[in-house]
């Protein structure tokens, strides 16, 4: 307690202070410091809490960018595979169609064999012919065999 201008001691008239002065404001100081001291560490538990929710919470950012990078990864790999998967589908349905028509080129060759006509030149013949005509085209006259 103050005393006048700030003096919290009685002086003694001996030389000194009196005891329960001293004592009073020691206990004073001490409560004091204990409040300041409970203040403190409860800042601290206040500090280190929040320094562990901005942990957590840079995990969770990290882990979320991730997931993230996965994700688009995922949607890029599945469009292309939709791409291949399309041009598959297209390469099939040619195939198939192809398959389709070469099933029922051989189905109407089985139904309606090719009948043959004998030849009304004998084959010999032809065939001899063809050379002939064959060398008037290379010379351009008709040479020897032309009575032929």
């Amino acid at each position: 307690m103050a005393r006048k201008d700030g003096d919290f001691f009685r002086t003694v008239h001996i030389g000194g202070f009196h005891k329960s002065d001293v004592m009073r404001y020691i206990e004073q100081q001490e409560q004091r410091l204990h409040g300041q001291t409970q203040v403190i560490a409860g800042k601290e538990r206040q500090l280190c809490a929040a320094r562990r929710e901005q942990l957590r919470w840079m995990h969770t950012a990290r882990w979320q960018r991730q997931r993230s990078a996965a994700a688009d990864r995922v949607q890029r790999e599945l469009r292309d595979f939709q791409r291949q998967l399309a041009a598959a589908q297209v390469l099939t349905e040619e195939v198939e169609h192809e398959n389709y028509f070469l099933r029922e080129k051989i189905r109407a060759l089985e139904e309606s064999p090719i009948k043959e006509e004998p030849p009304s030149v004998p084959l010999e013949q032809l065939t001899f012919q063809y050379f002939l005509e064959e060398l008037e085209g290379e010379e351009g006259d008709t040479g020897e065999f032309a009575h032929l």
